[in-house]
């Protein structure tokens, strides 16, 4: 009788990495959406201070999204300004 159930280790391994399996497609996939970079700016609603931010784009068309870290945030990963530094981000396509 020893040996019979052999499989039953294989199963529970392949059960048990399903899900990491899969939060690790979806995490790829939702990746391939967003473009994260480091940039400076000069804010005006600081005084025309230059901030360090990460900046997040849409990797479809590069329109700045949002702003996930400035240094003039307390704490810097929760932004709670009006954003207006966004439009200094949008690229100019010289198509032509």
């Amino acid at each position: 009788m020893t040996g019979e159930v052999h499989w039953l280790p294989f199963v529970a391994l392949i059960v048990a990495a399903t899900p990491v399996l899969a939060y690790w497609l979806y995490a790829r996939r939702a990746n391939k959406n967003y473009v994260v970079e480091e940039s400076t700016v000069r804010c005006a609603a600081h005084g025309n201070q230059l901030l360090h931010v990460t900046l997040v784009r849409d990797s479809a068309h590069g329109e700045p999204i949002g702003i996930r870290k400035c240094s003039a945030a307390n704490p810097e990963d929760v932004v709670r300004c009006d954003k207006s530094c966004l439009p200094k981000f949008v690229q100019i396509n010289k198509a032509g």
